[in-house]
């Protein structure tokens, strides 16, 4: 390379012939070089092929700063086979038009690199790409530009791509281009996590809506506060959101428009104080709830999980500062129970009721890492009701309380003193005057005559004031005659 670079340096002082010759050269030793180097990158990355129908091409860890050429072993793909590439983990700064690979579905990654720009059409030779990994870059809002993820250009329009996969968590995105998914309909995962958006503005949501056929959206750690009631409007699949790490302190009402489809739900570390009726409104069709790691929550009030008919799978752990859940907070559920895995470790709880839950019917619960008082609610639920065998093998929680009975297995204690009710129940007897004792007819005697007493002498009283008023009303009224004497 120094030897050509001297030559162009001083090819002032060269002949006319003799500088087209070199001139020449020098290109030869260019074309050459590069295709050592294209030689280079495919010995350096490696070539699995599984079968006829599946192939990996792992280039991670190579050091690459830039695409290079697909080695030819990939052209042996067949048009319905799968193909991997992967350049995890390089220094590669732009991404550039890729080659056209063969294949019926092709998965690229370029996870944890140094991508700060992606070129027009970057993807138009591989319309058949499903999957994309661009997490883990510098890649801003302004480089995500629509002309990215179109197809090719046929019959004066641009193709889609079958992209159903875009991962571009973790890099410097405030907001999304509207048309950004213009000619992406298959997509039904979007991961946008740990991105510095902080406020979906318009054009973002948007964007977000037009993705109509997703079922997965990871929003978790990007500072909003607030979801837009038309963020989620059209998105009639979306079966699984993720909103952990962000600075709700409620849960979006907007969750209920897609209550209808809404499987899976998390909604770890956030700044919320308590859960209540109207938490979860309209998600009746949630399967698996996940409320961990927010350390500001200390209450969980009556009825708050009555609007989840569906659920299986409960996550309510890792929350330092939760102390009590009513004893309703499943009211209306009891009848029609379906939870079946029930998580309340390592939070703050002491005490908790023996009608929270038909603990009978749970396959899986989990207590460790609360300062239990084992008193004898918690001995009704663990023995009587069978919470105890619900535990998984080496997880039974501690008595943290009274002193005699700390650091003891819950499943272990027998509290002799807690009293034993008579669950039967006689039959209710008939009433009648037979049942009363002596003692008791002369009390309701000398009470009845008492009422009588005060009645009459009520009754004299006002009327003697009625008289008295008769009376004086009555009473003639003294005329002067003016043609009397007495005036003489």
């Amino acid at each position: 390379m120094s030897f050509k670079l001297c030559i162009i340096v001083n090819r002032c002082t060269l002949k006319p012939n003799l500088y087209l010759s070199v001139l020449v050269l020098v290109c030869v030793l260019v074309a050459t070089s590069s295709y050592a180097q294209n030689l280079d990158v495919a010995k350096k990355c490696e070539i699995s092929k599984h079968d006829d129908n599946n192939l990996t091409l792992n280039c991670s860890r190579r050091n690459f700063y830039s695409i290079p050429q697909w080695p030819l072993e990939i052209s042996q793909v067949t048009k319905d086979g799968h193909m991997l590439i992967t350049f995890f983990n390089n220094s590669i700064t732009k991404v550039t038009e890729l080659p056209a690979t063969p294949g019926g579905r092709i998965a690229i990654s370029f996870k944890h690199n140094r991508i700060t720009d992606i070129v027009m059409d970057a993807f138009q030779n591989l319309e058949r790409l499903v999957y994309l990994d661009l997490s883990k870059n510098k890649i801003s809002g302004d480089v995500l530009r629509t002309e990215i993820f179109r197809g090719s250009y046929n019959f004066n329009k641009y193709n889609n791509i079958a992209l159903e996969t875009l991962n571009l968590g973790h890099n410097e995105i405030h907001s999304l281009d509207r048309y950004l998914f213009q000619y992406t309909p298959n997509l039904t995962r979007l991961y946008l996590n740990n991105n510095p958006i902080e406020l979906l503005d318009h054009v973002t949501v948007l964007a977000i809506s037009s993705a109509t056929n997703l079922e997965v959206l990871d929003l978790s750690h990007t500072d909003i506060d607030n979801i837009p009631l038309v963020a989620f409007k059209g998105l009639k699949h979306l079966q699984q959101i993720d909103l952990s790490g962000n600075k709700f302190t409620t849960v979006p009402e907007t969750l209920s428009l897609v209550g209808s489809s809404l499987k899976f739900l998390s909604f770890n570390n956030n700044p919320i104080v308590e859960l209540n009726d109207d938490s979860f409104i309209g998600l009746t069709n949630l399967i698996e709830l996940e409320v961990a790691e927010n350390d500001y929550l200390d209450e969980v009030k009556r009825s708050t999980f009555s609007p989840l008919k569906n659920l299986r799978v409960l996550h309510l752990c890792h929350n330092r500062n939760l102390r009590y859940i009513s004893h309703n907070a499943f009211k209306g559920l009891k009848d029609k129970w379906t939870l079946k895995e029930v998580y309340l470790d390592d939070n703050d709880l002491s005490e908790i009721s023996p009608d929270l839950m038909p603990w009978t019917k749970l396959d899986t619960l989990g207590m460790t890492g609360n300062n239990w008082l084992c008193n004898c609610d918690l001995a009704d639920i663990v023995t009587l009701q069978g919470a105890g065998e619900k535990f998984k093998t080496g997880e039974s929680p501690y008595c943290a309380a009274p002193l005699k009975l700390s650091g003891e297995y819950i499943t272990n204690i027998t509290l002799s003193f807690c009293p034993t009710f008579d669950k039967t129940f006689s039959s209710k007897r008939k009433f009648s005057i037979t049942n009363l004792k002596p003692k008791q007819v002369l009390w309701s005697i000398f009470g009845v005559a008492i009422v009588a007493c005060i009645g009459m002498a009520i009754g004299w009283l006002v009327k003697s004031v009625k008289n008295i008023y008769k009376k004086n009303r009555n009473q003639p009224v003294p005329y002067i005659n003016l043609n009397s004497n007495s005036f003489a």
